[in-house]
């Protein structure tokens, strides 16, 4: 799909957080994000992602007639295939000649080697680089693709007798590695403000807003193997400088790694272990990217020690609201500040027992359900009617039986206080 305008909104908020010292992605204006480099089962097959971007790349090569004018050297052709992401052609043109500057017109690769027979067979060696995924910074993405992928790559052997050509397989004979003078690498940076802001390693957003981009091809000698300027504003010669030296820096970082990476690679191989992608994919878990850090910075965000979380959650609990017991397995809840201290069931409440505990008498509380008024008049106007109404011979029968329990009521009292004396 092609790539839409970005809109004004967009446009001033990204100058807006730059003119802040701040990026979206939370990086510096000189750090770049981590590269990864896998290699395939094949040998030129490698993988490499640049934070989100990710780019395929895989070397293969042919016998073919040499050039006219070098009959002596091999041909080194790169390719760029963009896949599903249908960018403009200027922009595969553009991004194809910063590679071939880099790689080719550098004479990294040892083309003499690759001559089979003078003016007659030469190997040609074709770099193919798949766009998997483009988030910014495709160049240099592209670069470290095609360099790993060239130093990883080993072509077949040949045997000549007479006119007769003859390609060994890798079971007769043992692969032969191209031969690589320097290892470029390509740097970009990006500039806003008429010069006064400038990016290493910008994102898709961050290109895209961008007033201008520099591309610089160093390799680990900090020689400078091509550069590139484009966009509508002008740059001094003190800040192409910097750039350099801080790329320079970045490069002889990147060589390291795919070094390292290739003796990974043959230790793997010659131990016998398995090789290829699975490793990349070898996860508990399997997100959208592979990109392993936060992209998004909380401003005043830390994390909290066992002592910190201790301290909030007694502050947690102070601020809680309290349960008060009513009585009759029932109680609500208070907050804490409308409880009085001298409450001792702030913030207890034992449910089995029928009544509040007394900690201080050891005593239970018997709950004394308060009546409604309402009742109570109506009590006291029954008792108004049956008073005015004369006592029948079943009334005087419940007065004379009540008379009587009162007095065997007496009765027990005094028997029970006598045997507590």
């Amino acid at each position: 799909m092609n790539d839409q305008p970005l809109s004004t909104c967009e446009k001033n908020f990204i100058i807006k957080c730059l003119k802040e010292n701040k990026r979206l992605d939370g990086r510096s204006f000189t750090e770049f994000r981590n590269i990864n480099i896998h290699f395939g089962v094949e040998w030129g097959c490698a993988l490499v992602t640049l934070g989100e971007t990710k780019v395929l790349a895989q070397v293969s090569c042919e016998i073919a007639q040499p050039r006219a004018t070098r009959p002596a050297e091999g041909i080194l052709y790169i390719n760029v295939n963009s896949g599903q992401d249908k960018r403009s052609a200027e922009h595969i043109v553009l991004l194809t000649r910063n590679l071939e500057r880099a790689l080719k017109e550098s004479r990294c690769v040892d083309l003499e080697s690759l001559c089979i027979k003078a003016e007659e067979k030469v190997w040609r060696i074709r770099v193919d680089l798949n766009i998997l995924n483009h988030e910014g910074n495709l160049i240099d993405c592209a670069s470290v693709a095609a360099l790993a992928a060239l130093a990883h790559f080993k072509r077949p052997d040949v045997t000549i007798t007479g006119d007769e050509i003859q390609i060994h397989s890798h079971n007769e004979r043992d692969p032969i590695p191209i031969v690589l003078h320097h290892y470029p690498v390509c740097v970009s940076y990006s500039i806003y403000e008429n010069g006064e802001i400038v990016i290493a390693d910008p994102s898709l957003l961050e290109e895209r807003r961008s007033e201008a981009t520099v591309v610089f091809g160093i390799n680990s000698y900090r020689e400078l193997c091509g550069l590139h300027f484009g966009g509508i504003t002008l740059a001094s010669l003190e800040l192409l400088i910097k750039c350099a030296n801080q790329g320079a820096k970045r490069a002889n970082a990147v060589v390291k790694l795919i070094k390292v990476a290739l003796e990974a690679d043959e230790k793997r191989r010659a131990n016998g272990e398995q090789v290829g992608f699975m490793q990349c994919l070898q996860s508990n878990r399997f997100d959208s990217y592979k990109e392993g850090r936060l992209l998004l910075r909380l401003p005043k965000f830390h994390l909290n020690t066992t002592e910190e979380m201790e301290v909030e959650l007694v502050e947690m609990k102070k601020e809680q609201a309290k349960i008060k017991s009513l009585g009759n397995h029932s109680a609500v809840l208070m907050p804490a500040e409308e409880l009085s201290s001298d409450d001792d069931f702030a913030d207890h409440w034992i449910p089995e027992m029928d009544g509040d505990v007394d900690f201080e008498s050891n005593e239970v509380e018997k709950p004394v359900s308060p009546k409604p008024k309402e009742e109570q008049k109506k009590k006291k106007k029954k008792n108004k009617k049956k008073s005015k109404q004369p006592p029948t011979a079943a009334a005087a029968a419940v007065d004379d039986d009540d008379a009587a329990m009162s007095e065997d009521s007496e009765e027990e009292e005094t028997v029970v206080m006598e045997q507590i004396t």
